[in-house]
């Protein structure tokens, strides 16, 4: 999804995502010599020197074919080293590395522990390293970046959008129009066919020592149209009247 952005509008992003995080983030224009600042936070005042945090960002067009993810971040951040010295004689306390990128977990041996252990050897300040899942989880709490940012939209999203786009009675019909289908699917795939061996049997029939119950009901109706129960159900069912149709539900 990030990739969609391009390098430009993906930096952009990443601004929009440290000014939620900090509103005094300085964001620098792009496309313009910015001395190896993307963005930068300021942090205080040293012995009469302003010190700042540094963020830079690296795109990948197409990360799925980085075969080695942390040779490529050094490869990228070795053309920044002589940049980053100039930077911390005037005042640099901490720099962070940003990037589309997939970073891999494993103990000292994964791509964002390499990673981080030789730029921190190469630059001698603190170094950090956001990788894609880093950005994704700091989307997850900012819906009007996403907004801002179609695309980086998930199906989910547009799923939320869908429902949340229109007045409340609007909303509720859409719900219940949803509702009604899922219930309406079910009622289809409830059976497994094998058409090349000529078999067929009730989906819920496959799944053994599972107690539930499955049942749909239609107020307008008032009575049940389809209940299926486990040998091994002893629960109740409970319904909400507040919805034109519901299921399926399990308990």
């Amino acid at each position: 999804m990030f990739e969609n952005l391009g390098p430009d509008r993906f930096q952009q992003l990443v601004q929009a995502l440290l000014i939620s995080v900090n509103p005094r983030t300085v964001c620098f224009p792009i496309g313009q010599p910015d001395g190896g600042r993307d963005a930068l936070w300021p942090a205080g005042v040293d012995a009469g020197k302003d010190e700042f945090v540094v963020f830079q960002v690296k795109f990948s067009r197409q990360p799925a074919t980085i075969e080695n993810v942390s040779k490529w971040l050094l490869e990228k951040a070795e053309g920044e080293v002589e940049k980053i010295e100039r930077l911390k004689s005037r005042g640099a306390k901490e720099y962070f590395l940003v990037t589309n990128v997939s970073g891999t977990a494993h103990l000292d041996s994964g791509s964002i522990d390499k990673t981080l252990q030789a730029l921190r050897q190469e630059i001698g300040i603190p170094i950090h390293c956001w990788f894609r899942d880093d950005l994704n989880r700091l989307l997850d709490g900012h819906w009007d970046i996403k907004l801002r940012y179609p695309e980086v939209l998930s199906g989910h999203d547009f799923f939320r959008i869908l429902l949340e786009s229109s007045p409340h009675d609007e909303q509720d019909r859409r719900l219940n129009a949803l509702r009604a289908f899922l219930a309406d699917q079910y009622e289809e795939d409830v059976q497994v066919k094998f058409k090349q061996v000529e078999l067929q049997n009730k989906l819920l029939d496959l799944f053994i020592d599972l107690p539930f119950r499955v049942a749909f009901r239609s107020k307008d109706r008032g009575n049940f149209f389809a209940n299926y129960r486990s040998p091994h159900d002893s629960t109740r069912i409970f319904y909400d009247d507040s919805s034109t149709i519901l299921g399926p539900v399990v308990i």
